[in-house]
């Protein structure tokens, strides 16, 4: 053969752009054939999954625990289930019990027959128009995103659910949370305090019962809930456990029992106080029975406003935990005893604690920093 002639050589393609292209068809065929796979699922009607869910609320959640998300749920869904229909507010038991009420938010709900129609799309929408017509706040359109996020969590683990999105197998994770604002804590000075514990003088067992909310740091229904067995003046103490009683079940908000010491300042008060002979509540309502929480709401509401006070059972609860970091105790105590968490304490009471950090900002020690240094 001349040596000017080459000998043919075929040309081969480019293994680099080849394989991407058969990387990327075979990437589009598993996506397509997964997706066909969640799409071919059984779907779920969602009066049935809605029923369902809130039936599982009400076994694993405190009453007012369920009650929240299920109003959440009916905002979000309207009354398209038994669960989800609106009752009547402040209708006293067995009277007018088949009574609903009104829809305020008709019209604005989420059309839908199966949960697979639910989508983030939808999700965003719904949140961003109550967010902008409703004025609701970034915490609301938060917790109808969680409720909505048990949901899902709740139909994949019990009811087999497949999302259409294999990116998402929960479609609320493909709905960001909104930034909340940082919390405005409202809590009462010793001067205060004072001033609401004198108006109710002339009302021993709201007297008793704020005291309580103040200088011990309970939720409404906790100090509701009291029984006499719960109160120990002799060792000074105040558990919340949870009870039965008269056929009627009550849990701590977190499930959690704790025991709370009394001050000083409460122990005298409720040694002065003298709780009803034959009712097993120690804080009874008027008519001898448990406060209904909105009717013991309205009747301390009614009190205070003659007086000019606008305090409620959450800012006495506030104020425990408020004077307690002002004093310097730590987040962690205050959350034993409140029965919080304490990433919850320090997201609402760590600006209120001391100036102990104030020796740590300055590049040169204090002389009393240097003689604690030494003495140690």
């Amino acid at each position: 053969m001349p040596r000017n002639i080459r000998p043919y050589r075929r040309r081969r393609p480019l293994l680099s752009a080849s394989r991407n292209g058969i990387w990327g068809t075979c990437r589009r065929i598993e996506r397509d054939w997964v997706a066909s796979l969640f799409r071919s699922a059984r779907p779920a009607p969602l009066a049935e999954v809605l029923e369902a869910f809130c039936r599982h609320l009400q076994r694993t959640r405190t009453r007012k625990s369920w009650k929240n998300e299920i109003s959440r749920l009916r905002v979000f869904f309207g009354p398209i289930c038994p669960a989800l229909l609106p009752g009547a507010p402040g209708t006293a038991k067995g009277q007018e019990a088949n009574r609903t009420a009104m829809d305020r938010h008709a019209g604005s709900h989420v059309q839908a027959q199966a949960l697979e129609d639910i989508t983030a799309q939808k999700i965003n929408c719904f949140l961003a128009a109550r967010v902008d017509k409703d004025g609701w706040s970034a915490k609301t359109a938060n917790l109808t995103r969680q409720a909505l996020h048990q949901l899902f969590s709740y139909a994949i683990k019990y009811l087999g659910f497949r999302s259409g999105d294999p990116r998402y197998p929960n479609p609320v994770e493909a709905v960001d949370r909104l930034r909340e604002p940082a919390p405005q804590i409202r809590f009462l000075t010793l001067t205060q305090i004072d001033g609401q514990l004198r108006i109710l003088r002339e009302h021993p067992v709201l007297h008793a019962m704020v005291a309580t909310y103040i200088y011990a740091g309970l939720r409404r229904e906790e100090a509701i809930w009291l029984t006499h067995d719960d109160v120990d003046l002799d060792r000074r103490l105040l558990r919340i456990r949870a009870k039965t009683i008269e056929g009627q079940g009550w849990q701590p908000k977190t499930k959690r029992n704790r025991v709370v010491p009394t001050s000083r300042a409460l122990h005298s008060l409720l040694q002065a106080y003298a709780p009803r002979e034959g009712c097993v509540w120690y804080f009874p309502s008027p008519a001898g029975k448990r406060w209904h929480p909105d009717n013991f709401s309205q009747k301390l509401r009614k009190i205070n406003g003659s007086h000019g006070f606008g305090w409620s059972c959450l800012d006495f609860r506030h104020t425990f935990g408020s004077q307690l970091a002002q004093k310097g105790e730590s987040l962690y105590k205050i959350a034993t005893l409140m029965g919080n968490s304490p990433a919850i304490c320090r997201r609402h009471y760590a600006a209120l604690i001391p100036e102990e950090m104030a020796d740590v900002v300055e590049f040169r020690a204090s002389p009393d920093s240097r003689s604690r240094r030494g003495a140690e």
